[in-house]
C-alpha cells in the first residue's frame, strides 16, 4: 500500500503542519500572481508519492496558497477522493477532501452543473479532448489559470497545439 501525505511538510523541520486559521486568513489576503488549475492526476500523484512525477506534483501543491490560487471544477472532489477511496480506503479519501477544502476557495470552484458542462463540451471537439479534460480546460479558461496535467500527449500538447489565452504545462516543465 502506498504512503499518502495529506499535509504540507514544514520547510524547516520536515514535520507535517496545518495552518492555523489566523495564518490561513493572512495567506488568503496576500496577493497572488497566478491562478492554477491542476488536473486531478497531479493531486493524486502528489498524495500517493509513488509515481514518476510525484515529486514535481508535490512541489506544485506546496506553492498553494502562498504563490498561487487554485481554481478547479467541482468534479475534482470525485476524481481525487473517489480514486483514493477505491485504491486506499475511505479514510484516505476523507483526508483528501479536507485538504481540497483548505486549498480551493469556494469562489474559485466551478460547479459542474448543466450550463457549465454545456459550455465545456465544445472544447472536446475544438481540442480533441476527453470530456473530463474539457471541464478542467473550461475552468482554466474562465479563471485565466495556468493549466497543469500529467497527461502531456492527450491533454497538454493538444491545448498547446492551438493559440490559447492560457498556458498549459506538464509538471516536469512547470516554469514558476
Amino acid at each position: 500500500m502506498s504512503s499518502y501525505n495529506f499535509e504540507r511538510p514544514c520547510q524547516a523541520s520536515g514535520r507535517a503542519t496545518q495552518p492555523s486559521s489566523k495564518k490561513r486568513e493572512s495567506r488568503e489576503s496576500m496577493p497572488h500572481n497566478r491562478t492554477l488549475t491542476l488536473d486531478s492526476n497531479v493531486m493524486i500523484a502528489a498524495l500517493k508519492k509513488d509515481e514518476p512525477q510525484s515529486d514535481s506534483c508535490a512541489t506544485l501543491l506546496e506553492k498553494i496558497p502562498e504563490q498561487f490560487l487554485l481554481s478547479e471544477p467541482s468534479i475534482v472532489y470525485e476524481e481525487v477522493c473517489g480514486t483514493l477511496a477505491r485504491r486506499v480506503g475511505r479514510g484516505a479519501a476523507d483526508m483528501a477532501k479536507k485538504q481540497l477544502d483548505r486549498m480551493i476557495s469556494i469562489d474559485r470552484l466551478a460547479q459542474c452543473d448543466r450550463s457549465f458542462c454545456i459550455s465545456a463540451y465544445q472544447l472536446c471537439d475544438e481540442y480533441d479532448l476527453y470530456a473530463i479534460d474539457a471541464l478542467y480546460l473550461k475552468t482554466a479558461l474562465n479563471h485565466s489559470a495556468v493549466l497543469v496535467s500529467l497527461d502531456k500527449k492527450d491533454f497538454i500538447d493538444r491545448v498547446n497545439s492551438k493559440p490559447s489565452p492560457i498556458e498549459a504545462f506538464h509538471p516536469s516543465q512547470f516554469p514558476y
